[in-house]
């Protein structure tokens, strides 16, 4: 007869599901953290690992949308921490800024927003008013102030972000980005074009230089400030930031990728409005071909 394989010890079902997770297999790093978790609550269980892999579980699941799956996993590993730590520590911080993003993103903003401001309470007096994590946090409530049309409110809590992140680093940051992309979504959504524009340019600076001129997300941003351009009636400048949007994308993914269709579609629209026929025709007809080789 064989022997039996021995069990796994917490840190190797959290091995495993490491190297699954890397290699794309979720199926088995779900399983492999609930073998993490059922390791960690035996009698000689250790509290801060059974907390960890209910968090990395939750994540999983708050990753692909199940939300209800992850809640109580999120709420478990909250009550170890506090206990742990106490309800004022870091810890406590880090697992409330995650349940409220779940909540963000399940919709359900209102529940979000105390748990954010619990949060930035404890890491203000626990890291400083200073701190990079304390910025994070700012950015993800200013986010839900945003979704809920608290434009003054969630203007405030950008620009405070902001603040930190100009403080705590002389690096160019794709952090630091996003945040001033959100700004300057923010700021377009209130007629404010100009201060959108701002926002956008240095956004874009720092995601060139912290990410190269060929990443995917310049072209995002490239195409925002098109739009807040066409919102003012400056087509013509629109259509050279959408022309290098457009070249990005073909380099990432081809000439004749199926996600182009609409990118060249929208092209095509607006160098009708600044004027450029011949160029607009063309577009429209690389559209219909590429959507000819689809069907």
């Amino acid at each position: 007869m064989s022997a039996q394989a021995e069990p796994k010890h917490w840190e190797g079902h959290m091995h495993a599901a490491k190297a699954a997770l890397d290699s794309g297999n979720d199926i088995e790093a779900e399983l492999e953290l609930k073998g993490a978790i059922v390791a960690s609550e035996g009698e000689e269980g250790d509290a801060m690992q059974l907390a960890t892999a209910l968090n990395n579980l939750a994540s999983l699941y708050d990753a692909y949308g199940e939300y209800e799956a992850a809640l109580p996993l999120y709420q478990r590993a909250l009550g170890i921490l506090e206990a742990a730590f106490g309800p004022r520590s870091a810890e406590v911080a880090s697992i409330l800024n995650g349940i409220a993003e779940l909540y963000r993103a399940w919709e359900r903003t209102f529940d979000a927003i105390p748990l954010y401001e619990r949060a930035i309470a404890i890491q203000e007096q626990t890291l400083g008013e200073d701190d990079p994590e304390l910025a994070a946090t700012l950015n993800n409530i200013a986010i839900a102030r945003h979704d809920m049309n608290e434009y003054d409110e969630a203007e405030m809590l950008y620009r405070r972000a902001l603040a930190i992140m100009e403080k705590s680093s002389n690096e160019a940051r794709p952090e630091h980005a996003d945040v001033l992309v959100n700004l300057a979504g923010l700021l377009d959504d209130c007629g404010k074009y100009e201060g959108a524009l701002s926002a956008y340019r240095e956004a874009l600076a720092l995601q060139e230089k912290a990410l190269g001129p060929e990443h995917p997300y310049i072209a995002t941003t490239l195409g925002r400030m098109a739009s807040v351009l066409q919102a003012q009636g400056r087509n013509g400048e629109a259509v050279g930031l959408v022309d290098r949007a457009l070249a990005i994308r073909e380099q990432k993914l081809g000439e004749h990728h199926p996600e182009l269709v609409q990118s060249l579609e929208n092209f095509a629209k607006l160098l009708r409005k600044a004027g450029q026929a011949d160029r607009a025709s063309e577009m429209a007809e690389r559209a219909a071909s590429i959507r000819e080789r689809i069907a």
